[in-house]
């Protein structure tokens, strides 16, 4: 894993001076840690999270998936909650598509001066604001039906960004964003994204071939290879080699 350091801005530049840039090495510095085997820490198979974190599941529905891609996504999810020690980690989950009418696209951007039905217009809904209740949660996984529309991925970024408002201070927060496909709009999406980071963590699993790479290693946290899990194949969603990375790249205990 990776010790992060950082530096805030505490008095904003004036007239002609400068303050170095967020990401640059003078405010933005990270350390190796965590360096040995973790053979000895698994169960089953697999490890546990017996950090404090506050995590929050982007779990990408839309269409593109297709009905075994869904099903491996669910199985996915389900085993990542199944390994959160209840006693520490709070989890949210949120599912979302996109919307089907161009009606209905306007108004969950914003753009009309109606206010959008986030599930019915916007195909985005919380299947779980923060619980511990990890056991529950898995089963309402196990029943989510597809939803098998569009991708509002910059909708589903600002929706999470909202959620960490019912965070712990004390806990370290981490947004997972499972998807494999292109955002309706790559603009908003690198938007929120920043944003987001401003508040979390985020880190991104693209999945399949054609989940949309090179956007994502721009949205990504920094170091960027620890924050980006690429997993080329459906198939490998139940893999337990993926799920014990995200465990061990999430959290530090």
């Amino acid at each position: 894993g990776t010790k992060r350091r950082e530096k805030t801005v505490v008095t904003p530049a004036a007239g002609t001076g400068k303050c170095p840039a967020a990401t640059s090495e003078a405010r933005l510095q990270f350390q190796k840690c965590n360096t040995h085997s973790c053979s000895a820490l698994y169960k089953n198979g697999y490890l546990g999270c017996k950090s404090k974190i506050d995590l929050v599941i982007l779990m990408d529905g839309s269409g593109s998936l297709g009905t075994f891609g869904w099903i491996m996504s669910r199985i996915f999810v389900e085993r990542l909650i199944e390994n959160l020690d209840p006693s520490v980690v709070e989890v949210a989950l949120q599912v979302f598509s996109g919307p089907v009418y161009w009606s209905s696209y306007t108004k969950c951007i914003g753009a009309s001066s109606e206010a959008p039905d986030m599930k019915k217009d916007c195909g985005i809904e919380w299947i779980s604001h923060f619980t511990n209740d990890t056991k529950s949660l898995v089963k309402e996984v196990k029943k989510l039906p597809f939803p098998a529309a569009t991708t509002l991925t910059s909708v589903a970024l600002a929706e999470a960004g909202q959620e960490l408002v019912n965070g712990r201070e004390d806990a370290n927060t981490v947004v997972l964003v499972v998807t494999d496909g292109f955002p309706l709009s790559q603009e908003r999406t690198k938007t929120a994204a920043e944003k987001l980071m401003e508040k979390a963590r985020v880190i991104w699993v693209p999945v399949g071939t054609n989940a949309p790479l090179k956007m994502i290693e721009e949205l990504a946290s920094l170091p960027k290879n620890e924050n980006i899990i690429d997993i080329d194949s459906f198939w490998k969603l139940g893999w337990k080699y993926y799920i014990n990375k995200i465990i061990a790249q999430s959290c530090p205990t």
